[in-house]
């Protein structure tokens, strides 16, 4: 099931990529958790990264999965120079939006959360180089 808020985006993944879905949503993706259930896997790239608080999501992905689902997705991390001002100055930091309008997410945050609502992370990797923006690298 591919899931998007925008009509326009559903519409360019069905043409780029015909046989990849057998159902496409546009909807937000919380509530499509819901009406969805019981849910396998989610897969989120480059989504999840327009939500600041991560509760909502993660309380939607907990009510979601069925027993031993598994969700996987991209977060962004605040530049590296910033990241570290972050914790000097906030240690408590959980997200921050940033100049691109995406936000960027604590790990401790991320890993808080999803102990919350019974997800644990499995696997956690920094990619370094994967989205250029501004000649820099996104991490």
């Amino acid at each position: 099931i591919g899931v998007d808020l925008s009509p326009s985006i559903i519409e360019e993944a069905k043409k780029a990529r015909p046989e990849l879905y057998d159902e496409t949503v546009v909807d937000d993706v919380t509530k499509v958790f819901h009406d969805k259930k019981p849910i396998s896997m989610i897969v989120a790239a480059d989504s999840y990264i327009y939500f600041g608080d991560l509760v909502p999501l993660f309380e939607s992905m907990e009510a979601g999965l069925m027993d031993g689902g598994i969700a996987t997705f991209t977060l962004e991390n605040a530049p590296d120079e910033y990241e570290k001002s972050l914790n000097e100055n906030k240690p408590d930091w959980r997200w921050q939006l940033q100049p691109s309008g995406r936000f960027a997410h604590n790990k401790r945050y991320v890993e808080d959360v999803g102990k919350q609502h019974s997800l644990n992370v499995l696997h956690y990797e920094a990619m370094r180089g994967f989205r250029h923006e501004g000649g820099k690298d996104v991490n």
